[in-house]
């Protein structure tokens, strides 16, 4: 069976590019308030959104466990995990620092902060409870690993991008967060990917 081709980085650029633009067009438009309070009115399957998006309650604790994994191996002297568990550990932790940072930066406005006060838009630095939608965390550290996954079994693209687009839609469709938020996560976990894969490449 012929080897698979790796994706020119022009196409990961690409794909870049036009996640942001999505994310700002949303946020241009009407079509972040208007899809939050479509969402917030069609609340009956609440329960099932919810579920769709728990995958992403299990990244970071999956990337504490690996760290724990590896440092039990190394103190045996074996050698560490393959690089796909260290690399997706690795952008995990860098996507959860990266959101706390850009959320507290953006200050956004929570899609019920607007839905319930009217208080909507972006208050930089704010320190409020009533602000910190963008982007999206659960997003960010999701795809994050998702994006490791990706790019190094490249055969079960599949599931790591169904699972992906599953947090996704869930985070928006139980009224968490607009649009822009998660496909701002999707930008910030991919680039904590990246990143991780670059510096765990060998040679």
């Amino acid at each position: 069976m012929p080897a698979r081709r790796a994706a020119s980085p022009l196409f990961y650029w690409a794909g870049a590019a036009g996640v942001a633009a999505a994310a700002l067009l949303c946020m241009a438009t009407s079509l972040d308030q208007d899809l939050a309070a479509f969402c917030h009115a069609h609340q009956r399957w609440r329960g099932v959104y919810q579920l769709a998006a728990a995958p992403s309650l299990l990244a970071l604790p999956g990337a504490g466990l690996i760290l724990l994994w590896a440092l039990a191996r190394r103190l045996r002297g074996g050698p560490p995990p393959a690089r796909v568990w260290m690399a997706a550990a690795l952008a995990t932790l860098a996507a959860t620092a990266a959101k706390d940072e850009l959320k507290w930066a953006f200050g956004r406005a929570w899609p019920e902060t607007w839905l319930a006060y009217g208080l909507g838009g972006f208050h930089p630095f704010a320190e409020s409870v009533l602000y910190g939608s963008f982007p999206s965390g659960h997003t960010a550290y999701a795809a994050a690993p998702l994006g490791v996954c990706w790019a190094l079994r490249p055969r079960l693209r599949p599931l790591w991008g169904g699972t992906l687009l599953l947090v996704m839609a869930g985070l928006v469709a139980a009224d968490y967060h607009y649009l822009s938020d998660v496909l701002a996560g999707l930008l910030t976990g991919g680039v904590c990917a990246w990143g991780s894969l670059v510096l765990t490449r060998r040679g």
